[in-house]
This record gives structure tokens, sequence and C-alpha cells, in this order.
């Protein structure tokens, strides 16, 4: 779960021998699938990702992961990802989560059951397209916020 960013990537992922992994429970995932926290409050906080660059196209993480694998004849799995990466969506899921308070989820009926807009790909692409280039632009606009105090304080140290 740890490696899962907010920012809908799989960062600081671990390759390890298939034999230490049969020891745990793990949920399975592959190249392009996507991944969504379902349990408290991770699925809140935005632990969702498309799983790319996996070694071996196989991927391994918590038991705590819904897995949503995209019929590639009819979606780009960009194009459900930035669907079902949306505050809006996880805001729904929680309206459903089940379980005791600390411990509850998300049921798998919940995104079995999402209604998904079918648009054809070259529209899905179009959509990813401006989608990603936003998503650069806040990016970079990001940068430039974080670099700011820096900037600030070099100017304090030089004139003051």
């Amino acid at each position: 779960m740890a490696s899962v960013s907010d920012g809908g990537y799989i960062a600081d992922s671990v390759d390890r021998p298939l034999g230490d992994l049969r020891k745990g429970s793990y949920t399975y995932f592959a190249e392009n699938d996507i991944i969504i926290a379902k349990i408290t409050p991770c699925m809140e906080n935005g632990k969702c990702a498309r799983a790319k660059g996996l070694t071996n196209g196989l991927g391994m993480g918590s038991s705590e992961f819904h897995v949503i694998r995209a019929n590639t004849a009819n979606f780009l799995p960009e194009y459900l990802f930035a669907l079902l990466n949306r505050n809006a969506v996880r805001q729904d899921a929680e309206k459903v989560m089940t379980g005791a308070s600390g411990h509850r989820r998300v049921p798998a009926s919940f995104y079995e059951n999402f209604p998904v807009p079918v648009i054809s790909l070259a529209e899905q692409k179009k959509f990813v397209a401006k989608v990603e280039a936003l998503e650069k632009q806040i990016a970079e606009a990001q940068a430039v916020i974080d670099a700011a105090p820096a900037r600030k304080e070099a100017v304090m140290k030089k004139y003051l």
C-alpha cells in the first residue's frame, strides 16, 4: 500500500523472488491494470494507480486492493483510470463501505456495477490526451510553487 502514490502511480516497487511471495496474502495484478485501495483511510486518500513498468508484466500488492482490468477492445486503461481516480468516485464508494469503524472496505460490487460512459476509442484518446496535458500543467505549476519558498529565502538573504 505504501508504494502506491496519491498521484496515481506505483513508486518504490521492489522485486522479490516468487517463492518469498507465496507465503503472504497478496493481490495479483498485471501491466495496465488499475489498482484501487478498498480499505479506509487509503481509499479516501486516493490510493489508486495504473500498473506500468512491472517486472515481467506482473505485480503483487496488498490484499486490500481492488484490481480492474480494461477490456482493451472497448476501453483504454488510461481512460478507465482517469474515470475511476476522481474524488467524486471515492465519495460515492465511501457511501457504500461496509465493516466496522477503522476497517471499512469498498465492496467489489461497487466497481462491478459502476456505470462507465461508453465512447469511441478515438474519443477516449482525445479525452486522455487532454487530461494528460492538464496533469502536466498541474505538475509544472506545483514545481513553481514548491520552489517559491527557497527563491523567497534567497531574495531575503540577498537584501537583508
